[in-house]
């Protein structure tokens, strides 16, 4: 490496335009990115339950429905009759759009002497007051209508949109939207609301898409701040900022060529990348500054000596970042995954940017520095830097009071740990949202007056044709199901449906009420005469064609996870006694899909920390090079992480999509400072200081460093709470915290327990060297 840096500053020309021309594809792809937050997207394409889905949606159609929906006095004026069902045929004239249920396009089945009939709740023809009481009494004499069509008051009405397949969310969210300014433009001043998963979806994807336009452009110009400020440099912050900005173009760049998308776990990559790629730039450019003034301010000497001092630091620095993310990759949640990857790439990437074009820069704008290196020159002395003296001030009070901060160590610890014992796994997308969201609100509006628009869909398959759902003992077993399961998710669940629903409807018609209410038909033969009566369009979406599986469709609020499994727990429980050997079942759909999800979550937050744990110990040996010194320094790392997570146990933030990066992102980035501060703790014990006095010194030599790294990585990841989604703003709140707090272990809890354990990598006391001797021995 040491060759390499020779050749990257002495043909420093050469090496910026080779960059120059590689990076022009990568800012194309850069400028070339898509946007897509749907379900399938956090699955992996092979997938047991995508899969599963994916066979559901072929048999009975697409279950992807948005629903629009609007209140009034009362429902049922010819007006108000009139306007659905115009407003029923212009959507359902929309392109996208697959079928639109309303009130004024619901049939229900009629007995009309010995046959069966469906007959419209809103006849054709002119909306006369008497054709609206008719239409009342039907609606809301109909449970099949009620709660899903019209509230039971007769005060809230929903338009169930069925949409057609789409290939991205770009296209979809065209459809939606143009729906919506073509019911708005019609509605007469009624206020539409709009609600269902396909709506949280594209609302989700045009947060994420303006939250990617937001995020790396402030973070890029707080960086430069910082930056410059910690630097008092223009050249040096301009340099630093134009060498992250190349990484971050072939960092995203890469991922775009690989055809990968962005959501709201991927739109961190770049700022992330920022944040983290200025870290080796700032090390090089403070020790080149140092060195600077040191060696007789010969340039090009300090540019060569500051990129090979601190490669290998940089290096270890790169790679336990590096395992950090790459410990994703065990992960079964596909965009932490795909987070993973292409971050740990780009540490990479930036790692040889730093020292190696890098110091290209600085000598190919050798002027500018060098001019502003000689206007700045008294404030690059220790003597004269205010944040040097600071930090000298604390390695004293720090040594001195090393039992102390021990001992509050030890008290934080115990806080924390119970606060992670209060830690929870969850995922609702529609919490996603802020409250103020119009989206969100037309949610809480329509989960309160009318129903949920969440699927839930259970499939019941009989096991042989000899329990098919021709038998009226199929049609039984569904009912029951569907009963017990409503009655167990009561307030969750608002609205069932299935095949046991359709035909109880048609059994009450033909015998004109007299069987009661809901129920089922005892003959077989019966069963097969409704079947050749029941409407084509309903039997598809609710049994498949050889009638050896059957759809029950629940409607659910939106929320946490934790109903979903409770749902499970209980089907699990009781649903395998009604159906015992002639059936089985599975749940698919959203709501289980967002469920399998949420399981996925805590296994990856086991394997991935642990695997990041791991790998980055073993590299924290090769830098220690001492097995007693490795251990004290995984200390320091772990407590950002047992803080953070407690924290989030106290205050009840759950680990989601986003939240459950933080351990494995914490302990790759924290280890870096801690590697750049035992690195030079070991060179000032090798130079033959004590203990106490090679702490001291470390923190002359890159406290600094340290100090502005840490404020950086901070202020970045802040950045992320001027977000629109829930789960990124609480990402970023928390993974400043943990950098925070990571800096605190470097400075604070590391050097405490290495004056305390004192490993044998320093001179005792009385043989340690003069100071002075020390300096220039190094």
């Amino acid at each position: 490496m040491n060759r390499l840096i020779d050749v990257a500053v002495s043909r420093y020309r050469l090496v910026l335009l080779l960059v120059f021309l590689a990076t022009l594809p990568f800012l194309w792809f850069y400028a070339h990115q898509s946007f897509r937050n749907h379900i399938n997207d956090f699955f992996e394409d092979d997938d047991a339950d995508i899969a599963y889905y994916t066979a559901f949606q072929e048999v009975f159609g697409n279950d992807e429905v948005m629903a629009v929906v609007f209140r009034d006095t009362d429902i049922f004026t010819p007006e108000t009759l009139a306007f659905i069902r115009g407003l029923t045929d212009i959507i359902e004239r929309h392109d996208g759009v697959q079928r639109v249920l309303s009130l004024t396009n619901a049939e229900v089945a009629l007995g009309e002497e010995d046959t069966v009939a469906f007959e419209p709740v809103l006849p054709d023809g002119e909306v006369t007051p008497e054709v609206a009481e008719a239409s009342r009494a039907m609606a809301l004499s109909h449970a099949i209508l009620t709660g899903q069509v019209i509230s039971a008051d007769g005060t809230t009405t929903c338009l169930l949109v069925e949409l057609l397949p789409f290939e991205s969310n770009e296209e979809k969210g065209k459809v939606i939207r143009s729906i919506q300014a073509a019911a708005d433009a019609v509605s007469g001043g009624r206020r539409l609301r709009y609600s269902g998963g396909p709506c949280v979806e594209v609302e989700i994807n045009a947060l994420t898409r303006r939250d990617n336009m937001l995020f790396t452009p402030v973070t890029f110009l707080i960086i430069m701040v910082i930056v410059y400020l910690m630097l008092r440099n223009t050249a040096l912050s301009l340099l630093g900022q134009v060498n992250i900005v190349i990484i971050v173009l072939w960092g995203v760049g890469l991922l775009v060529m690989c055809g990968e998308v962005v959501n709201t776990v991927t739109v961190v990559i770049a700022p992330v990348l920022l944040a983290i790629s200025i870290a080796d730039s700032i090390h090089i450019l403070s020790h080149y500054r140092t060195l600077y003034t040191r060696n007789g301010r010969d340039h090009r000497a300090a540019v060569g000596e500051a990129a090979r001092n601190l490669w290998r630091p940089c290096l270890f620095t790169s790679l336990t970042t590096g395992m950090g993310y790459l410990s994703f990759v065990t992960t079964t949640v596909r965009p932490v995954k795909i987070v993973g990857v292409f971050t740990a790439m780009g540490v990479m990437i930036a790692f040889f940017m730093s020292v190696l074009v890098l110091p290209a820069f600085l000598m190919g704008f050798r002027k500018s520095v060098v001019k502003r290196n000689r206007e700045k020159a008294p404030l690059a002395r220790e003597s004269g830097d205010p944040v040097i003296g600071l930090l000298s001030w604390l390695g004293e009070w720090v040594v001195s009071h090393s039992g102390a901060v021990m001992l509050l160590f030890l008290v934080a610890a115990a806080g924390v740990g119970y606060g992670m014992t209060r830690l929870r796994f969850d995922t609702d997308f529609a919490a996603y949202l802020k409250d103020g969201n119009r989206v969100k609100e037309d949610i809480r509006f329509v989960e309160s007056n009318i129903r949920g628009t969440v699927p839930v869909e259970m499939v019941i398959e009989a096991v042989s044709p000899e329990t098919d759902f021709t038998h009226p003992h199929g049609l039984k077993v569904l009912d029951e199901v569907a009963e017990e399961i409503m009655a167990h998710m009561a307030g969750q669940y608002t609205h069932v449906f299935s095949v046991a629903d359709y035909i109880a409807e048609i059994h009450e018609a033909f015998t004109g009420g007299e069987s009661g209410k809901g129920a089922l038909p005892e003959s077989r033969m019966d069963l097969r005469d409704y079947y050749e009566l029941a409407d084509p369009e309903v039997l598809e979406r609710t049994v498949s064609p050889d009638y050896r599986m059957a759809r029950i469709s629940f409607a659910s609020k939106f929320g946490s996870n934790a109903n979903a499994e409770k749902v499970r727990a209980f089907a699990e429980a009781r649903v395998g006694q009604i159906l015992g050997d002639g059936y089985r079942y599975r749940f698919t759909g959203l709501s289980s899909l967002y469920n399998t999800m949420d399981r996925n979550l805590k296994i990856s937050q086991i394997r991935s920390f642990g695997t990041a744990f791991v790998l980055i110990f073993v590299m924290m040996f090769f830098v220690c090079r001492s097995p007693l010194l490795a251990v004290i320094s995984m200390v320091p790392n772990l407590f950002p992480i047992c803080t953070t997570l407690g924290i989030m146990g106290w205050v009840g933030i759950p680990l989601d999509t986003s939240t459950i990066m933080i351990a494995s992102v914490t302990i790759g980035i924290a280890v870096d400072d801690t590697i750049h501060f035992v690195t030079w703790f070991r060179r000032n014990c090798e130079a033959g200081l004590c203990t106490r006095e090679a702490l001291l010194k470390t923190f002359r030599d890159t406290g600094k460093p340290i100090v502005m790294t840490s404020v950086v990585l901070c202020t970045a990841y802040f950045v992320f709470m001027t977000g629109s989604v829930k789960p990124v703003i609480a990402f970023g709140a928390l993974a400043g915290l943990s950098m925070f707090f990571a800096l605190l272990g470097d400075l604070l809890i590391l050097p405490a327990l290495i004056y305390l354990v004192k490993p044998a990598l320093c001179r005792e006391e009385a043989e340690a060297m003069p100071q002075g001797d020390v300096s220039d021995a190094l």
